[in-house]
């Protein structure tokens, strides 16, 4: 007789299109588990839970894995499937404290890319290397970024989104949008006048001007200081 299993596909993508350029797409993914699941599991239920644009770095950000991780703590799976260990985690320690945990709970881990099936596959140094392994390219990724965003600051680039008037071309230069560069000139007009913050974005908001993503009442320094470079911002008349 075979035996019924009720099974948790499990699929990410990263936010990272770097890190993720070996693991396909999440349709792929789900294809690679059914067909094992088919094959490994006849007759069994599986049911597919994913994430899309969420780091493998952590598991609180991740609402399908969160959703899925009820059931299986409940007892509600018996097996998660997973293609590899880097769409479980990418975080060392606390990849292999969740596997712990998710194993103490009764669950059978199942990862089809790197033939580890745990805890009928007990060989807890393989597993520690795989997920060492995994949790490389996004401490490599992470040192990258911050050396660009140095060499950018060094040489004095703009590292921020354009501030509201401007637009940023091809050539990583501003340039003036002269709607936004209007609504500027009224906002400087009307601090002038003695306007408060509270009124003057109040005010903005009645007109349905928009903006970035929304008028904002919290105070600045000064309405061209920019909190993020520090600079003054300065628009042409």
């Amino acid at each position: 007789m075979i035996q019924h299993f009720n099974i948790a596909g499990y699929c990410r993508i990263s936010v990272d299109e770097e890190l993720d350029r070996d693991n396909m797409s999440i349709e792929n993914q789900k294809n690679i588990i059914k067909k094992f699941v088919q094959d490994t599991f006849p007759n069994s239920s599986l049911t597919f839970y994913e994430d899309r644009d969420r780091s493998g770095y952590t598991f609180q950000q991740r609402d399908g894995y969160q959703s899925m991780r009820q059931g299986l703590m409940n007892h509600q799976y018996d097996i998660l499937v997973v293609k590899d260990f880097s769409r479980f985690s990418r975080r060392n320690s606390r990849g292999l404290v969740e596997l712990e945990d998710l194993r103490d709970a009764g669950v059978r881990i199942i990862s089809i890319g790197d033939g580890i099936d745990f805890p009928n596959d007990n060989d807890w140094l393989k597993i520690q290397f795989q997920f060492l392994l995994n949790e490389m390219p996004v401490t490599d990724t992470s040192k990258k970024v911050k050396s660009v965003v140095r060499r950018r600051q060094e040489e004095g680039e703009w590292i921020c989104a354009a501030p509201y008037g401007y637009i940023t071309n091809k050539q990583k230069q501003f340039e003036i949008v002269p709607t936004e560069a209007d609504i500027i000139r009224q906002i400087f007009q009307f601090y002038i006048d003695g306007w408060g913050y509270k009124r003057i974005a109040n005010h903005l908001t009645d007109q349905g001007i928009p903006t970035r993503p929304s008028w904002t009442i919290a105070p600045s320094p000064s309405p061209g200081h920019n909190e993020q470079s520090g600079a003054e911002t300065t628009i042409e008349a």
